[in-house]
């Protein structure tokens, strides 16, 4: 409910401010168009002004001879013909009065024609052109142009006055102002369904999703990805490198910030990966010898798009992570390890044969290797008969042979007994179980005095409703702060590189619905004890 009401107060300020983006550029048109509409209008009454006083003492009508009666049936004529003018009047060569008619004359407000200065009179006769004053003017007039009346001899009979009303030019100006005002309210109206039309183009762009929506889902990914121990690393086209996560970056030696945008061969110069561009085709499991220090598999996939190649990502995967982990969870290693201690104590036996022969203690020789091998077949036989699985009998086998090695007594509970259907866990994961908790029993004898009894006994019982699995040691057991964090992954005594096995032995309790509990007391040794009980008993419980 909060996601949906943000994602739609989103969606609003964004068309909000597309609406105030365009009305400031509407307003912000209109105010520089009104300006320049209003300066042109004011050069253009000028101008009007201008020719009308000029038209007028042209007229023939007044060149001839100025006739008081003809001039103000001329004057009355043309201020009702010519809009840009509200009032005309002429004047004697003195700059006296004589006829004068204004628009306002029939509603009982004519203005009286005032008298010219004589220094006007004279600007008039010195100049050629007409004189544009708002100084001497009718009252209420805002503008008027003078110009002089001669006749074919040059000779100046009169003076012309033509005249604008203040109200007329204010009438002019609202004119304007509502004409900008309807053009401004048509704009932000046009503006206003644009930026509408436009949000919601935004939108379908984003696959449906609104702004807010679409970046926290953006982050979200970006952030998964950068999360995974898998690196990705993704080209355009032209090889540019457009994404790398943290972990792409870790295996190739450089920073994030530092490879995107960059070339591909820039970056890595051996890659291959722009090849499947050109075939179209994924490529799977690739070892990447060119990279050294760490032994990494690649998967590469073309981009497609609309049918065409757009890209290339790359998957790359430490090999040697997934090679360790495999052997954690499979028990190779640990069975690895028994044999390779059982390699050992069988050279160390090789050698006293040896020594007895050069010797010449023939006898003792054969008396030895029957006991060896009368030792060796009640071990073996002792854990296979017990332990039907193969490969959990040869870890234990592996085990007995490491821990004569490291001097300590390793004992199968004789009241053992696994059948090896995998009916509570699979043997793999027992072998995991057992390979931890056996190590980790070695290692807590290792420190022991000479003359201390080590010894660590182990146990499978395998019952119609459960199994029993627990391992025991002699060593110097464990105070309580240390219990309670021995399960978390990096925890060890034993210094830096340690801390998995326990962890992992837990994980595969924990997926196995099984239980584990530890007791220990420093002095006097550990024990880990773990059930697991079939689906009927964890469903009674």
């Amino acid at each position: 409910m909060t996601n949906a009401h943000s994602s739609g107060s989103l969606h609003r300020r964004v068309r909000r401010m597309l609406i105030q983006c365009i009305a400031i550029v509407v307003l912000l048109s209109t105010s520089v168009g009104l300006g320049i509409g209003l300066y042109q209008d004011v050069y253009a009454r000028d101008q009007l002004l201008s020719n009308a006083a000029q038209m007028a003492a042209d007229a023939p009508l007044l060149t001839d001879t100025i006739q008081t009666d003809t001039a103000q049936q001329y004057l009355e004529r043309t201020v009702r013909r010519v809009a840009a003018v509200d009032m005309l009047g002429i004047y004697d060569v003195q700059g006296k009065p004589l006829v004068f008619y204004d628009l306002a004359a029939g509603e009982g407000e004519a203005s009286v024609l005032p008298t010219l200065r004589a220094d006007t009179v004279r600007r008039l006769y010195s100049e050629q052109i007409p004189l544009l004053s708002s100084d001497e003017m009718p009252e209420g007039a805002d503008r008027c142009a003078y110009a002089v009346v001669r006749d074919e001899n040059g000779q100046a009979l009169g003076i012309v006055m033509a005249g604008l009303y203040l109200r007329s030019y204010r009438r002019t100006v609202l004119r304007v102002l509502l004409f900008y005002c309807l053009i401004t309210l048509l704009a932000l109206g046009v503006g206003s369904l644009l930026s509408v039309r436009f949000s919601n183009h935004i939108k379908q762009e984003l696959l449906g999703y609104e702004p807010d929506a679409f970046r926290q889902l953006f982050l979200q990914r970006m952030d998964i990805l950068d999360a995974l121990d898998e690196g990705l690393l993704a080209i355009d086209s032209h090889s540019t490198i457009t994404y790398i996560n943290r972990a792409a970056a870790d295996i190739l030696s450089i920073r994030t910030s530092d490879a995107l945008g960059q070339p591909l061969r820039a970056i890595y110069p051996r890659s291959t990966i722009a090849r499947v561009m050109q075939t179209g085709k994924s490529e799977y499991n690739i070892s990447l010898e060119s990279i050294k220090h760490v032994s990494v598999i690649s998967d590469r996939m073309p981009l497609w798009r609309d049918g065409e190649i757009e890209g290339a990502i790359a998957i790359f995967r430490n090999r040697t992570e997934v090679t360790r982990l495999a052997q954690d969870l499979t028990g190779v290693q640990h069975i690895v390890e028994a044999l390779r201690a059982y390699t050992h104590e069988f050279t160390n036996k090789l050698h006293v044969i040896l020594g007895l022969l050069q010797l010449g203690e023939n006898r003792q020789a054969e008396e030895y290797v029957l006991r060896l091998t009368k030792t060796r077949a009640h071990s073996i036989s002792y854990i296979s008969e017990r332990i039907q699985e193969p490969s959990v009998a040869a870890l234990l086998i592996g085990k007995s042979y490491r821990a004569a090695e490291l001097g300590i007594r390793f004992a199968l509970d004789p009241a053992s007994e696994l059948r090896g259907d995998g009916q509570y866990l699979p043997a793999s994961s027992l072998i995991t179980i057992l390979g931890n908790l056996t190590e980790n029993a070695f290692d807590a004898l290792r420190s022991a005095p000479e003359n201390a009894q080590k010894e660590v006994t182990v146990s499978i019982r395998e019952g119609e409703h459960g199994m029993l699995l627990s391992v025991d040691d002699s060593g110097a057991g464990m105070a309580a702060p240390q219990l309670d964090r021995i399960f978390e992954r990096g925890f060890s005594t034993k210094g830096e590189g340690r801390g998995t096995g326990l962890s992992l032995v837990k994980e595969t309790v924990d997926a196995f619905g099984g239980t584990i509990r530890v007791e220990s007391e420093p002095g006097i040794g550990s024990s880990f004890i773990i059930t697991f009980s079939d689906a009927e008993s964890r469903a009674q419980t």
